[in-house]
């Protein structure tokens, strides 16, 4: 097998993205896909080399995962949005064979001579020649296909291994009429991040997997998503939390929401007032759904079942699931634990990392996700709490340490604790406290030039002193209440 090929069925005039006026047939995206095969086969990719893709939401990014799948390459997507520093410290942790730069991230071409790995500017490849390209290769299922570069609580890059047969079996999960999954004849809008397993598992490749048309909207703004919803009449519309939080205060849009039959949430939390408000507003049932990038974003859903407000749903067909003690011991029904699962989407661990993966992944399978979760007498799972102090900002997983690390390089500042605060906008937002003789405007705009923007502290309080234990663990705790 090889992901490569989910394009290979579907009639090449039917249309597969729409970004703004253009339209790429899935006929267009095979021949791109063969054109980056044929580019990355001359300059000698093999397989399992890491190819990195920097990019945002646009038709290139495609044929550029596609094509490097097809030569067994590894894929790292990385946001076009990465600050340099905070780019170049990816880059380090996954040693790459090749870097393709697409058309929103034209302005890392400035500073490719700092970077060790050939850079390819996929704006100037010719996508239509694919003169020596050779043959899809096949792919043992258990192969690694994507690697997802995030931080681990420690600080330290964490990357997630997924193989062909975690993101193939999440793809069939969320496909399909048996589940009310995704169909062919859907319109989807493309707007959550493709550098985010939630954008680019549960929603592009599934639509790509199915033969649905996706709407690509680059950059999320609300009322522009409100107008390609109307235009397009979108079937399919997936988001975080605080997109529908935006969605569900627009009064005057009710009837552009009138073609959406599935509607879910995913990446964290959606507040109760945000459900009846889509219902009450919009008459727009919102389900929500559970998963995590090492789970290919696909644990459970409402899919098939009655949606109940506040609940994630119920483990998608073959994904066994415990809330167990910290010792492993299964809580008592109706007890809180923490959830742990296991199935055919289960990553392959974390690359570079036996510790981290032996931390997270058991022996016999068994995935500790670190949240916390109940599930009622109907077997409907509650997301009640996380274990490990990660920040979710707009469904964005932060990592306090990595922002410590990066406060800590600057010269005035000697301790620095960040924690989660909630946001109205954001559900939560990153607040630092720190020590040292540094202004907190200033730290501020040093964190910017080092970090995407939703990892940046908004507050930065400057105190005489941080609650640190007696072993020297910071007390983080203590500054959240």
């Amino acid at each position: 097998m090889n992901l490569a090929t989910i394009i290979d069925r579907h009639e090449p005039n039917r249309t597969a993205l729409i970004d703004g006026e253009r339209i790429v047939t899935f006929g267009e995206l095979r021949t791109q896909s063969t054109a980056i095969r044929a580019v990355l086969h001359v300059i000698g990719i093999q397989p399992d080399d890491r190819v990195v893709i920097v990019s945002g939401n646009e038709p290139q990014f495609v044929p550029c995962l596609l094509g490097a799948l097809g030569l067994g390459a590894r894929i790292i997507p990385v946001s076009h949005m990465t600050p340099l520093p905070e780019l170049d410290r990816k880059l380090a942790a996954v040693d790459p064979a090749a870097v393709l730069v697409c058309e929103d991230a034209g302005w890392l071409l400035e500073h490719q001579q700092q970077f060790a790995a050939p850079i390819l500017d996929v704006n100037t490849l010719d996508l239509t020649n694919i003169d020596g390209a050779p043959e899809v290769m096949e792919r043992d299922p258990d192969d690694v296909a994507i690697m997802m570069l995030t931080s681990g609580i420690s600080g330290d890059a964490k990357i997630a291994m997924l193989t062909h047969r975690n993101l193939e079996w999440a793809q069939t999960a969320l496909s399909g009429d048996s589940n009310n999954g995704m169909l062919e004849s859907d319109v989807v809008l493309a707007s959550l991040p493709f550098g985010h397993i939630f954008g680019l598992n549960a929603v592009l490749l599934t639509a790509l997997r199915v033969g649905a048309t996706s709407i690509i909207q680059r950059r999320f703004d609300v009322d522009a998503s409100v107008e390609l919803i109307a235009e397009h009449k979108i079937t399919v519309l997936a988001g975080a939390p605080p997109m529908w939080r935006r969605w569900s205060g627009l009064a005057d849009a009710t009837e552009s929401f009138a073609s959406v039959r599935i509607a879910v949430s995913g990446a964290a939390a959606l507040r109760d007032d945000v459900f009846d408000a889509m219902q009450q507003v919009h008459g727009v049932t919102v389900e929500q759904g559970y998963g995590l990038t090492e789970t290919a974003a696909a644990v459970t859903n409402n899919r098939g079942v009655e949606v109940r407000k506040g609940s994630v749903g119920k483990p998608i067909g073959d994904i066994e699931m415990m809330l167990v003690e910290d010792d492993g011991t299964p809580v008592d029904p109706g007890d809180s634990g923490e959830i742990v699962v296991r199935g055919p989407n289960i990553f392959a661990g974390y690359y570079g990392s036996v510790d981290k993966t032996e931390e997270a992944l058991s022996a016999n399978g068994w995935f500790w996700t670190g949240d916390v979760g109940v599930i009622d007498d109907d077997g409907y799972v509650f997301i009640v709490d996380r274990v490990k102090d990660i920040i979710i900002v707009s469904g964005f997983n932060v990592y306090p340490a990595e922002v410590e690390q990066i406060l800590l390089t600057h010269p005035d500042v000697t301790g620095a604790i960040v924690v989660g605060e909630p946001h109205d906008l954001t559900d939560e937002t990153v607040v630092a406290y720190v020590t040292g003789a540094v202004e907190p405007e200033g730290l501020i705009t040093f964190a910017q030039d080092q970090l995407t923007r939703y990892k940046c502290p908004t507050s930065i309080y400057v105190v005489d002193e941080l609650p640190i234990a007696a072993t020297g663990k910071l007390i983080r705790r203590e500054l959240r209440s």
